[in-house]
């Protein structure tokens, strides 16, 4: 009874300092079997201790009263590495052309473009068409922003780190 206990507070603890975190990641980083974590996972959601969140392939778990939906949008984004350095970019340079969101980063056009699309029906990002062209911003800087200086940790991401930094020392100048 106390190795479950245990194991569950372990779980819980993981998912409340890295909301949004998959199936797969808490197994990995916990070194729990999945039969384990199948029990305790359904254990804490049937408790009303965590909620449960369908993302595309991913199954995302939060701590119950730790993050809002808005927040939680943001987060199934921000959890992939591709997505999360466009969102980093775009923070920079508002309003960029695809081509340039295109030409920072070493993977195809197609693969940039899906995720683009993918962000603008979630409403992180908005596009704007002008001929030719498409320009994408981040709808709601301040608030994307918030959810990286919060859970920057979780992200074990240097250019996370980085742009924290520049954020608080631009908002303090």
């Amino acid at each position: 009874m106390m190795r479950e206990l245990e194991s569950r507070r372990r779980i819980y603890q993981y998912i409340f300092e890295n909301p949004g975190v998959h199936y797969r990641e808490i197994a990995r980083n916990l070194n729990i079997p999945f039969g384990s974590l199948d029990y305790h996972l359904s254990y804490l959601s049937r408790h009303g201790m965590i909620t449960v969140l369908r993302d595309g392939g991913y199954t995302r778990y939060y701590a119950r009263k730790d993050v809002d939906a808005r927040k939680k949008n943001i987060l199934s984004v921000l959890r992939h590495e591709l997505p999360r350095a466009i969102v980093l970019f775009l923070m920079k340079n508002n309003g960029a052309r695809h081509k340039e969101i295109t030409g920072a980063f070493n993977v195809s056009g197609a693969t940039i473009s899906y995720h683009l699309k993918r962000m603008v029906e979630k409403g992180i990002l908005a596009v704007e068409e002008r001929g030719r062209e498409h320009f994408y911003s981040v709808n709601d800087p301040d608030m994307v922003a918030d959810v990286l200086i919060t859970y920057r940790r979780s992200f074990g991401d240097r250019l996370v780190d980085a742009f924290v930094r520049s954020w608080i020392l631009e908002k303090k100048g």
